[in-house]
């Protein structure tokens, strides 16, 4: 063979052996680690990111803004393109509102990967500052970061979100499928010069903005409600606080304050505790505030009356080798039981629970709604802590009538209160009130619970009175209001810890509504741990009246006291309304006799103005007064007796006749004629005014 044909074949045999590797090494690549290179080339050229779509605002009753989105840049860098790392990134760290060091971002941009986040959702003077440094290999993406306008108002009740743009806390949380909305997708392409550039977020992958909430909250009554409790604890250097106003009729919190409290727009800057709402996540032993409780269970069973003699001794009361003690060492000897309300009587509320027994006193606990969450849409409820009465102890029924040995929190121990302001009817308390879209159409509506009748309408009228007597002339003075007529109840209650109670730790706290016949508004402020003084009477009933007084003048309700009598003290004022029929002054500063005029009242307000002018009344039907007997201005009858005819409709209730087996009550000077086991009539015939509960019912 010719030298030429030898090298035509070594030619043609390289040349086919070059071939087989080339056709091996496509083989390998687009067959057999095809997958793997399209991740890499990928990888190289392309990466997806998500879009968080603009989140939706939460708006407090009146469509103040609480919480909104707003437009921000985030900082992205390629390492590959960044030429020097640490010069790009110790210019980066200079600029202000980058919160991250030359280190830290050193180490992103020297990872050699193609894609690192610098910032997110800077505030866009921020990322103008960033954009002035061109820095060859960093980019920039419109994004939406959360703002909260109002800083630390209502805090604990919106909470705040994540970077990512999920709620972390709050109605941020509960509501987050409305509000978030729906993430979109964008794509940065790399070309060969390494230059990139944004593809996509169009159609289907735009990002669908979030729904707005509207709340019950009134930024206004809010910020009124914050600056009374955080006076109350600085006043008295407590270790923090709650407070609640909640509107009795439909159970819409229009204030909801929990201190210490955090900044949602830098909430990292502050200690988890402080992001609790205690209102709902912690439980406490309310004291005497629960005595409400207490007192309603006894007067609708009939076992006690406001004027009911109850022997309280010398201030103790002994149960096994226990002795429970009145507050502060005081004995009251002798005293009404609406007395026992106004001074707080450990020993004569204890003397309640004992002759309501255990399984009576446990079910009207439950029927008040304690040991079972309220249903209100917010994270973290606790249903505090009612245990059954075979886990009760000996002493159980008695520390219980007086608020110990049960938890709850502020949110229910304002709902019971609500629902003596509310004649007796329980209301669910809501704090959202709709969900609306972008045109303002309404997309979700909680549903409301059915209201639950707990005790009736006349012992709810009745313990209004014994109420409005302990702001009159009770331990709750401080929180009487010059225009209006305050119920409530004070409550000091030492702090329960491990093997009993902590003698020098307590909390202190008042509840009530105003204007106590026409409730508009229900209180709670609960002060924990107080140190300058540890009654509820004077650390929390101030807070409650700067509260009320404020708020209702922002919501202009009119004067419920005349404006004649403003002249005389406060302690007086609730009193006055209490003055015999035979001597009720009117307006002019007269003295005038005769019956006062009932006629469209409801039940509620005619019970309760007929019984502070001393009349005995015997209502019947239910809705408002249509007639009474004796007529208004007729002279008062020597038995002292009224009857009222109750009807939802406008014409007359029934004869006079009618009446002959109606129950009688009256708020002061009536009693039952025995205490029993069983519910029974409540006959007002006159009591030896020193008989003082049987033992067997639980009396000394």
């Amino acid at each position: 063979m010719s030298t030429s044909h030898k090298r035509l074949l070594q030619i043609f045999a390289f040349l086919a052996a070059w071939a087989f590797i080339v056709v091996a090494r496509l083989v390998q690549i687009q067959i057999v680690r095809h997958d793997e290179y399209m991740v890499r080339a990928l990888r190289q050229q392309e990466r997806t990111i998500t879009l968080t779509p603009v989140r939706g605002s939460i708006m407090d009753a009146r469509g103040r803004v609480l919480a909104e989105s707003i437009s921000a840049e985030s900082v992205y860098a390629d390492p590959q393109v960044v030429a020097d790392a640490k010069a790009a990134a110790k210019a980066l760290a200079a600029v202000p509102g980058i919160d991250a060091t030359a280190k830290e971002i050193e180490e992103k941009l020297s990872s050699g990967g193609g894609f690192v986040w610098v910032a997110r959702q800077l505030p866009l003077p921020v990322a103008a500052r960033v954009r002035q440094l061109k820095i060859n290999g960093v980019y920039f993406l419109e994004e939406h970061r959360r703002s909260y306008p109002r800083g630390t108002l209502a805090a604990n009740v919106i909470g705040y979100v994540g970077v990512d743009g999920q709620g972390l806390a709050g109605i941020e949380h509960s509501f987050d499928s409305y509000v978030r909305g729906h993430a979109g997708k964008v794509t940065v392409l790399r070309d060969a010069r390494r230059g990139a550039y944004l593809v996509g977020a169009e159609g289907a992958n735009r990002p669908a903005d979030g729904k707005d909430v509207v709340l019950t909250i009134d930024s206004v009554i809010q910020f009124i409600t914050e600056r009374a409790l955080s006076r109350a604890i600085e006043k008295y250097r407590a270790s923090g606080g709650s407070a609640i106003v909640m509107d009795p009729r439909d159970g819409s919190i229009l204030a909801m304050a929990s201190l210490p409290t955090f900044d949602p727009n830098r909430f990292g800057d502050f200690p988890p505790a402080s992001w609790r709402n205690r209102n709902v996540q912690d439980m406490y032993e309310p004291g005497s505030t629960f005595k409400i409780v207490t007192a309603s269970a006894g007067l609708e069973e009939g076992v006690v009356t406001p004027s009911q003699i109850l022997d309280c001794g010398d201030g103790t009361f002994q149960i096994g080798n226990n002795f429970i003690h009145e507050h502060g060492g005081n004995h009251y000897g002798l005293i009404s039981f609406e007395e026992v309300m106004m001074h707080s009587s450990n020993i004569g509320a204890l003397q309640v629970g004992l002759a309501l027994g255990p399984q009576r006193f446990y079910d009207y606990i439950r029927r008040f709604g304690f040991g079972k969450r309220t249903g209100i849409q917010l994270p973290g409820e606790t249903a505090g802590l009612v245990r059954r009465t075979d886990k009760w102890s000996a002493l159980s029924n008695a520390e219980m009538s007086i608020g110990q040995e049960v938890g709850v929190t502020p949110l229910q121990l304002a709902r019971a209160v609500a629902t003596v302001a509310n004649g007796g009817v329980r209301v669910e308390p809501r704090i959202v009130d709709r969900v609306i879209d972008a045109e303002g159409q309404t997309v979700y509506q909680p549903q409301r619970a059915a209201p639950v009748r707990v005790i009736s309408e006349k012992t709810a009228a009745v313990l209004n009175e014994i109420l409005k007597a302990v702001v009159a002339r009770g331990t709750g003075v401080n929180a009487a209001l010059a225009d209006q007529i305050v119920a409530g109840k004070t409550g000091t209650a030492q702090v329960a810890m491990r093997g009993g109670y902590s003698p020098d730790r307590f909390i202190a706290s008042f509840a009530g509504y105003v204007p106590a016949d026409r409730p508009r508004l229900v209180i709670l402020v609960v002060v924990d741990e107080p140190r300058l003084s540890q009654y509820g009477g004077t650390v929390a009933a101030p807070a409650f009246r700067e509260i009320a007084e404020a708020t209702l003048r922002y919501l202009g309700v009119a004067p419920s006291i005349p404006a004649r009598s403003l002249a005389l003290p406060v302690a007086q004022l609730a009193a006055f309304s209490q003055e015999p029929a035979h001597s009720e002054r009117a307006v002019s500063g007269e003295v005038r006799t005769g019956v006062p005029d009932l006629r469209g009242l409801d039940a509620r307000a005619a019970i309760a103005r007929a019984t502070a002018a001393g009349l005995l009344v015997r209502a019947v039907g239910s809705g408002v007064v249509q007639s009474q007997i004796p007529i208004a201005g007729e002279a008062l009858p020597t038995d002292r007796r009224i009857v009222l005819n109750l009807s939802l409709d406008p014409a007359p209730a029934m004869s006079p006749s009618s009446t002959a087996v109606a129950p009688v009550a009256r708020l002061r000077g009536y009693a039952v004629t025995r205490l029993r086991g069983e519910r029974g009539s409540e006959t007002a015939e006159p009591r030896n005014p020193a008989t003082a509960l049987p033992a067997g019912a639980g009396g000394r």
